[in-house]
């Protein structure tokens, strides 16, 4: 028998890459998706690449019904508010805002208080190569942030090999524009936006918390990140490139193992080699589409500095795949069930 999935807030991008992928799934079956602006009109109305997929129609988020499992992807703040309901109507929820990723503190410090801190224990932080354990029968699950996700794959086995100091440690991440969702603003107008290549947030920016708050979990380091994100032009995609200081000599090969061998059993994170490949640097468009992350590592053994790159496409690995690959843990799935697209090359 088919999961029942109903999908909150489905007409953004997220959305409709959560719709695509589970529309395809074979263990799945979509029952509900809402929308507060197209409720009445098909899926399809605002996902051009959903046609020819079925006859359902959007729902008013209000008018949610009982499921096996809700996925949310709804803006940050937003489920928060309506979950005193929504937690009643399914077994199991997947949320892809930031509603639930970090502690009742943490959150207060980067969001403002959280007006459900009693519920924040109840959620696992939905990164599978990591968390998988605990991902597996969970109830609520919170999908990481996009740039904090490509970040955390670099920087985590790096950590947790001791290769790495924790007090310095930069992430640098560069974003397309779908990051910002499907509502434009003046700064992500096309007009605005097509060309724009800026540094938006040199400083403070949320996905800070996130990170030192994940690391200090697996690791049990509390880490010193410097996080900045840049806009570059194109639609989809992160590449982000995380710096690290050894924490005592260690060469390429050293680091190349210790990563090699902690993804040896991930399917979607893969290690490019220079002498394997004519592209072995990292880059989003390869990626766009799939549930992908590809890394590279660089050392310079002279200055103890560790480079990592990791790229993944924004709105699959870095949202609606990772809650795909999420979902069929807690199932008890094949982890890369509804997961096989392999991307475009050359597009």
């Amino acid at each position: 028998m088919s999961v029942r999935v109903a999908v909150l807030g489905a007409a953004g991008y997220t959305g409709g890459e959560v719709l695509r992928l589970l529309l395809a799934h074979p263990a799945v079956e979509v029952v509900q998706a809402t929308s507060g602006q197209f409720a009445g009109k098909r899926l399809d109305f605002p996902h051009p690449h959903l046609r020819g997929v079925g006859t359902l129609r959007y729902t008013p988020h209000d008018a949610l019904e009982p499921c096996d499992v809700l996925v949310s992807c709804l803006p940050q703040g937003e489920l928060i508010n309506r979950w005193q309901k929504v937690s009643r109507l399914a077994e199991r929820v997947v949320d892809l805002s930031a509603d639930f990723r970090l502690d009742a503190s943490g959150h207060a410090r980067w969001y403002g208080k959280h007006p459900r801190p009693e519920d924040v224990p109840a959620f696992v932080y939905g990164l599978p190569e990591w968390m998988g354990d605990a991902l597996t029968n969970a109830r609520h699950v919170a999908i990481p942030g996009c740039m904090a996700h490509a970040g955390l794959l670099a920087l985590l086995p790096l950590l947790h090999a001791g290769l790495v100091r924790p007090d310095v440690l930069v992430v640098d991440a560069k974003t397309g524009s779908s990051g910002g969702g499907s509502t434009p603003d003046r700064s992500s107008h096309h007009p605005e936006r097509a060309n724009a290549l800026r540094c938006y947030k040199p400083v403070g920016h949320r996905h800070t918390g996130e990170l030192e708050g994940v690391v200090a979990r697996v690791t049990g380091q509390q880490p010193t990140i410097h996080f900045s994100a840049t806009a570059v032009p194109g639609v989809r995609g992160i590449l982000a490139t995380v710096h690290a200081f050894a924490a005592r000599p260690v060469d390429e090969p050293e680091v190349v193992r210790a990563i090699a061998t902690r993804y040896r059993e991930k399917p979607f994170v893969r290690l490019l080699r220079p002498s394997a490949s004519l592209s072995p640097f990292p880059e989003p468009g390869p990626l766009l589409g799939t549930n992908h992350c590809d890394l590279s590592v660089d050392v310079d053994p002279e200055r103890g500095r560790v480079v990592v790159n990791a790229a993944i496409d924004n709105l699959v690995k870095g949202a609606a795949g990772t809650a795909v690959h999420a979902l069929n843990l807690m199932l008890g799935r094949p982890e890369t069930e509804g997961l096989g697209f392999r991307g475009l090359h050359p597009l």
